[in-house]
This record gives structure tokens, C-alpha cells and sequence, in this order.
């Protein structure tokens, strides 16, 4: 989000192709995250107790996290493809990819949140 910002501000060719660089890696790994939970559930399951409905919750969060940054990622994929191919993108792009990225944070934290709390119920609030 730092190199976005900063290229918004800056107008630098570089700093774009540096924050779309890392938008696509912070995208992957969220699809990393997103398609080993439910490995984890299950794991998770033979160890401690887990409640059904907060388990349903930390997915359905993590679901919209995944859906938001993959979006992100296709808004960054199509910024790189467009500077490999020596074009600028619409500038608008960056503006999208920013606020998909503020969203995704968000909703990141949140699932995160969640899924502390199936890991450890007394932190729960």
C-alpha cells in the first residue's frame, strides 16, 4: 500500500511497477492462505473443540478477503501486463487497486481476528 501511495503521489513509472509487483505477491499468498484453510479446519478440529458457527464465520470472511484481493491481483496483473507491453494503464487503476487494498486490509484483519478467536476462545470479545 506504501509504494501505491507513494507512486500515486510521485507519478513514478518505477514505484507503480513496484506496488503492482507487490500487490500480486500479497494476492498469492492470500490464495495460498484461502485454499489451505480448510486443511487447517480439520486439523484444528482433531486438537481442541471448535464452535461450528464461528468456524462458518472466520470461512464466510474468508471468502470475501480472498475475493477482494484476488481482485486486487487482477487489477495489478493488468497494470504489469500493460507496462510489459510498454503502455501506460488507465490511470484509474491504481486508484481501484488502492481501495480494493484498503478494503482487503480490513476485512484481512478482521478474518484474522476470527480465527484467533477459534484458536484461542478467551480472546474473544
Amino acid at each position: 500500500m506504501f509504494f501505491l501511495v507513494r507512486a500515486l503521489r510521485s507519478s513514478s513509472d518505477t514505484d507503480f511497477k513496484i506496488a503492482h509487483g507487490f500487490v500480486l505477491i500479497c494476492s498469492i499468498a492470500a490464495v495460498v492462505a484461502y485454499f489451505t484453510g480448510g486443511t487447517s479446519a480439520e486439523w484444528l478440529a482433531e486438537i481442541i473443540d471448535i464452535d461450528q458457527e464461528q468456524m462458518e464465520n472466520h470461512g464466510l470472511w474468508g471468502r470475501i478477503s480472498f475475493t477482494i484481493m484476488s481482485l486486487a491481483g487482477a487489477a495489478s496483473l493488468v497494470a504489469v501486463i500493460a507496462y510489459m507491453q510498454g503502455e501506460k494503464p488507465q490511470p484509474l487503476v491504481p486508484r481501484i487497486v488502492l481501495g480494493l487494498l484498503v478494503l482487503g486490509f480490513i476485512s484481512l484483519t478482521w478474518t484474522a481476528h476470527l480465527g484467533g478467536i477459534l484458536r484461542r476462545p478467551e480472546l474473544g470479545f
